[in-house]
């Protein structure tokens, strides 16, 4: 559980509040924290066998979070290229949706983890959370496009995120229990 936790720390961290963090920082992170994830959820596996339908999905982070890593320092990221073709433009925009679809991922994970982990205690405010982040997400993908207080909310869904981690040890962590 504690690698879960670490790994959503590593997920969650940010070096600026832009809505495409496109920085080699933040994929290395990401790659950290997934693995992280990955860990996490193979050690509860073993006596839940429900948690391991999310490996997969960990798995296809990984990877992304690799790949755009590697685009990154070599200086390729599709963000970056020159909109002077069509080929280059498609790859852009292709690019670009495969990093916001990486990047919602996030919350599809974790409310699958939520679903798959027995507890005792509520976890309604943890849920609430998740779909805030997701709402807040959405509206600063929104308002980039229209660059306006795409800053602004990014904040708030950084605040939100430490909410969720705090609230998260609190409900799995706190009391070293053990939820399978």
């Amino acid at each position: 559980m504690i690698n879960i936790f670490v790994g959503l720390i590593f997920v969650f961290f940010k070096t600026n509040l832009s809505f495409l963090d496109i920085g080699a920082t933040y994929y290395l992170t990401n790659i950290i924290g997934y693995i992280s994830i990955l860990f996490g959820i193979i050690e509860l596996g073993r006596t839940n066998q429900r948690l391991l339908k999310v490996r997969p999905y960990v798995m296809i982070m990984i990877a992304h979070s690799f790949i755009f890593f590697l685009l990154n320092v070599t200086g390729n990221s599709p963000l970056t290229m020159a909109f002077s073709t069509s080929l280059a433009t498609i790859i852009a925009y292709g690019g670009l949706v495969f990093i916001v679809a990486g990047m919602f991922l996030i919350f599809a994970i974790i409310s699958e983890l939520l679903d798959d982990l027995n507890s005792k205690k509520n976890k309604e405010l943890l849920y609430n959370l998740i779909n805030i982040m997701m709402l807040l997400f959405i509206l600063a993908g929104i308002s980039a496009y229209f660059n306006m207080l795409a800053t602004t909310i990014m904040g708030t869904l950084l605040l939100l995120e430490v909410l969720f981690l705090i609230s998260y040890y609190y409900v799995f962590l706190s009391k070293n229990e053990k939820y399978t």
